[in-house]
């Protein structure tokens, strides 16, 4: 878990200003860039454009409450609806704030550990639940989309100055790194959880890895406490969890696939489907927080052929990230403190209780 120690201390203004700043450069030059107004004219604005448009608002909303419903199976329904929708709009405003590898997991454990119907030992359960549910999905989804489409539709000859067989060699990675995460959290959380901690313990006695051991050691605990509360649940609450987290993947998905189909001609589904999962992958590395600069890079490296013209694609990029990206960053940074406002006066009126 991570060293703060006080959800506060998270979301500190440097932490906001930062991603910001960074986000609006990326956006205002990836929009700017080649600027041509006349290439505009190109969009005819009928009635399927505004439908596509509003199909693609619709996922964006569809993603957040299938991201809630999740979070309330995986709490036994001790969470409501409203709590959480707050907790996954500073969850992803968390992550949004982050660099991609390391998303908002820290967060995600404060948050919950301020609930009062959560403790430590739940929310922990709770946030590798996720993790794993969302890395199954990936794994799953990977060789479902590569039986509809080809390896050559899926990745550009080129983007910059990667060639496609080094785009592939990386994709190739970090799928393997993704599935052997999943074995092996899925593992230990649901069969031999000692027998998973005492192997990662084991690699920390690797000289270069040494320094790990205290995190391992953290990492361990966690999946010992998590896979004590998954022995409980039957398999109607995973298919629930999965299904929630199925659903809120796609609709992730589904909204570049709109905003195409509403600006573009592209309408090849499961094509735009397996590119965003080589996207994804490629997401994970990026140092900027929420991956700014990047994502919007990767948006015109892989998607367009689908437009009729270079300013046509940079402003679906900035539209697709107007859409995933900007509304939680703004959002968390309004919820923030109404949030943390609420459980504060909730621990006031709790510690007065039990002084009486």
């Amino acid at each position: 878990m991570s060293n703060i120690s006080n959800i506060a201390d998270y979301f500190t203004g440097k932490r906001l200003v930062i991603p910001i700043l960074i986000g609006l450069a990326t956006t205002a030059y990836f929009f700017l860039q080649d600027f041509d107004m006349q290439a505009y004219s190109s969009i005819s604005w009928t009635v399927t454009t505004s439908f596509w448009i509003g199909v693609a608002v619709l996922s964006v909303f569809i993603r957040l409450m299938c991201y809630a419903y999740r979070l309330i199976v995986l709490s036994n329904y001790e969470l409501s609806w409203l709590r959480a929708i707050q907790i996954i709009v500073l969850w992803e405003f968390s992550s949004a704030i982050s660099p991609g590898i390391v998303g908002g997991t820290a967060a995600a454990l404060l948050l919950l550990a301020r609930e009062k119907n959560i403790n430590s030992g739940k929310g922990t359960a709770m946030v590798l639940a996720t993790s794993f549910l969302d890395v199954l999905f990936y794994v799953l989804a990977v060789p479902f989309i590569a039986l509809w489409v080809n390896r050559a539709d899926t990745i550009p000859a080129n983007i910059g100055y990667l060639t496609e067989a080094i785009i592939w060699r990386y994709f190739i990675v970090i799928y393997f790194v993704f599935l052997s995460w999943a074995i092996l959290l899925g593992f230990g959380l649901f069969f031999k959880p000692n027998s998973i901690t005492r192997l990662a313990l084991l690699f920390t006695r690797i000289p270069f890895l040494s320094r790990y051991t205290e995190r391992v050691k953290n990492w361990s605990g966690n999946v010992l406490i998590a896979a004590e509360a998954f022995r409980k649940e039957s398999f109607w609450h995973w298919t629930k969890a999965f299904g929630g987290t199925t659903l809120a993947w796609v609709s992730r998905f589904i909204l570049v696939n709109c905003l195409i189909l509403a600006l573009g001609n592209g309408t090849a589904t499961a094509e735009i489907f397996g590119k965003q999962l080589v996207m994804w992958a490629a997401l994970m590395i990026p140092a900027t927080p929420g991956a700014a600069g990047m994502a919007e890079w990767l948006f015109t490296g892989f998607m367009s052929e689908y437009f009729v013209n270079a300013q046509l694609t940079n402003t679906t990029a900035f539209l697709w990230r107007l859409m995933s990206y900007w509304p939680y960053l703004f959002a968390g940074f309004i919820l923030f403190p109404v949030w943390y406002k609420t459980i504060q006066r909730t621990s006031n009126m709790q510690k007065e209780i039990s002084k009486r």
